[in-house]
């Protein structure tokens, strides 16, 4: 739970400290790959595996298709490029360090996530082994 919290108060404080008189291009195109990458996530995702918190459901399935063939973790890299967007428009190294504590909450909450999946899925492993976690092929 502290995982999502850590990640929602980050996300509610760029949100709030941004200038949107200073979304450039570089700005919007981070936020329109992140709406394309969310919203390709969400039509792959099957419904009963959408979860804001690093648990699996009753009846979760393991997605390797589409973007997350490419991707693991195709919502949180959304969420990470809109609020590097965010973070573009606000000079203030608070904003940057919130960034960075964003990223490594999300690369925490991954971790586990990832240990619960390995655990449940036999198939983990070699999937995790061909996708990137945030970023494809990387």
């Amino acid at each position: 739970m502290i995982y999502v919290v850590v990640q929602f108060s980050c996300i509610i404080y760029l949100i709030f400290n941004m200038r949107f008189d200073a979304l450039d291009a570089l700005e919007w195109v981070l936020i329109l790959a992140a709406m394309v990458i969310g919203l390709s996530a969400i039509i792959n995702m099957r419904l009963g595996n959408i979860n804001i918190l690093p648990t699996l459901k009753h009846n979760h399935q393991l997605v390797t298709s589409g973007i997350y063939r490419w991707i693991r973790h195709p919502m949180y890299s959304s969420v990470l490029l809109v609020c590097l967007a965010l973070t573009l428009t606000n000079s203030h190294q608070i904003a940057q360090l919130v960034m960075i504590v964003l990223l490594l909450d999300l690369a925490l909450k991954s971790n586990l996530e990832e240990k619960l999946l390995a655990q449940n899925f036999k198939e983990y492993s070699s999937y995790k082994s061909k996708t990137g976690r945030f970023i494809p092929f990387l």
